[in-house]
């Protein structure tokens, strides 16, 4: 399954695809601040890849404990997605509201990882995170 989306002004795009259907995907909203002040929804599972584009459209953020990069929109500053590495991989999740109505999606739940160590955090990602691979204009970036 692909499916495709788009920050609020149409400059970067998204795809998740993979195994795991959207109807089985539960979007997690965050109680921090930082998410907050940019809200989403974010949405992955291990056995999907998540790919945003173009790289040059985006600027990253750092929040909290500083682990994890913010993808946004340098246009709409809209969160396109949040990743990290670990163990070598690039692993990430993707913000639902780039595919349009939340309600194609599982019930979604709220989170609160900054509730979390940073060794928390880490251990985490990779039960809950998808490949992230951020790409320019559909050609995969190292």
């Amino acid at each position: 399954m692909k499916n495709h989306g788009s920050c609020k002004c149409g400059k970067c795009r998204a795809v998740i695809e993979g195994l795991v259907d959207f109807s089985e995907l539960q979007p997690r909203f965050c109680d921090c601040e930082y998410c907050q002040q940019h809200p989403s929804a974010m949405v992955s599972h291990p056995k999907n890849e998540i790919l945003v584009d173009p790289k040059s459209s985006m600027y990253i953020a750092f929040n909290g404990s500083g682990q994890a990069a913010f993808y946004h929109c340098k246009s709409c500053d809209q969160l396109l997605a949040v990743g990290a590495i670990l163990d070598g991989a690039s692993l990430g999740a993707v913000n639902a509201f780039l595919f349009g109505d939340l309600g194609q999606f599982a019930a979604p739940i709220s989170i609160q990882p900054w509730r979390l160590s940073s060794t928390e955090k880490a251990a985490r990602w990779p039960k809950v995170w998808g490949r992230l691979t951020v790409c320019e204009d559909g050609q995969v970036l190292p």
